[in-house]
């Protein structure tokens, strides 16, 4: 994880916090860190909170949307734009859709939502067989 990204997400969060008159102490209990914890994440000398703490802050906070966006996106920054544990479903959604557009001619765009498509109709149709044979029990 870069030390220029995690103080850029540290200097978010920290201003954020700031924005809204909230204390280090009060944030950090309301995600269920300390304050040294959280303190932490602030100067950038540990990495981006869990998926769930990080929901907490945002909800705690009352980020809007591009507020949001940003916080992920600086998270997944600072942790070397790797998928994080902390906000993988978000980033895993942005980077699909980028790739898909940057990357695929409209045949095989097609195509792979096509294949998408019949993966989840596949999914939901073996959940139901399994609901099925646990009912029956």
């Amino acid at each position: 994880m870069g030390e220029n990204e995690r103080n850029n997400f540290g200097r978010y969060i920290e201003q954020l916090r700031k924005i809204r008159g909230k204390s280090l102490r009060e944030t950090g209990r309301a995600i269920g860190v300390s304050p040294q914890f959280y303190s932490e994440v602030e100067k950038g000398r540990r990495g981006a909170f869990t998926k769930e703490r990080m929901e907490m802050f945002a909800n705690y906070l009352v980020l809007n949307e591009e507020e949001r966006r940003t916080l992920y996106d600086k998270a997944k920054a600072a942790n070397n734009t790797a998928l994080p544990m902390d906000c993988e479903d978000y980033a895993a959604d942005i980077t699909l859709e980028k790739t898909v557009s940057l990357c695929l001619n409209e045949t095989e765009k097609k195509d792979m939502y096509s294949l998408a498509d019949e993966n989840r109709t596949r999914e939901f149709k073996m959940k139901q067989c399994l609901i099925l044979i646990y009912n029956e029990n």
